[in-house]
């Protein structure tokens, strides 16, 4: 690793929270009711057929329950569900939880207000150091209310604005109008 910019996992951590990332609640049903979990490492993989990863750490009671191939959602929260957020990721100050609700659904327990969520059944575990790769195999979509989503960057929850709402100038002379993307065709 680069000197300058330091080494080891708070390094690595800083430089990768320089990524912004949605903010979601992977959820499965277990026998003591919903487990819900705070991941920012999700990603699509596949189109065809639709596959979706979610980073899990091996020490978290979600990476026992994902193992046991229980169907599982990925809840999209929107920037109003922060104390969600804050509430599965553990790190929740208050003694009494936020309000939230999850409904039963085909493909999983579907957070009631999410932005969307995916219903996944796990197509296979990958491990990666002190993480598995739960890739999912998406069986379900559903879109739930409009609105912005929650961003996590540097460290800290985010705020989207929307571009009309942006008076500034631009950041270089590049405008939409200008920018061409070629893809190659298969």
């Amino acid at each position: 690793m680069d000197a300058a910019t330091g080494s080891g996992p708070s390094a690595f951590r800083r430089i990768m929270g320089r990524f912004a990332t949605g903010v979601t609640v992977v959820a499965v049903e277990a026998a003591e009711g919903v487990h819900g979990m705070t991941a920012n490492a999700v990603t699509s993989v596949s189109l065809e057929p639709p596959l979706v990863l979610v980073c899990v750490d091996r020490r978290a009671r979600m990476h026992r329950h994902l193992a046991m191939e229980r169907p599982f959602t990925i809840n999209i929260l929107r920037q109003e569900q922060e104390p969600l957020s804050r509430y599965f990721s553990g790190s929740w100050p208050y003694p009494t939880p936020p309000e939230f609700r999850f409904q039963h659904w085909e493909h999983g327990p579907l957070l009631v207000g999410a932005l969307a969520a995916l219903g996944c059944r796990m197509d296979r575990l990958l491990e990666a150091g002190d993480h598995t790769v739960v890739l999912g195999r998406v069986m379900g979509l559903h879109e739930g209310e409009g609105g912005l989503p929650l961003v996590f960057f540097g460290g800290r929850y985010r705020r989207l604005v929307e571009a009309e709402a942006y008076a500034g100038a631009p950041a270089d002379p590049w405008t939409h109008e200008s920018v061409r993307i070629h893809y190659d065709e298969p």
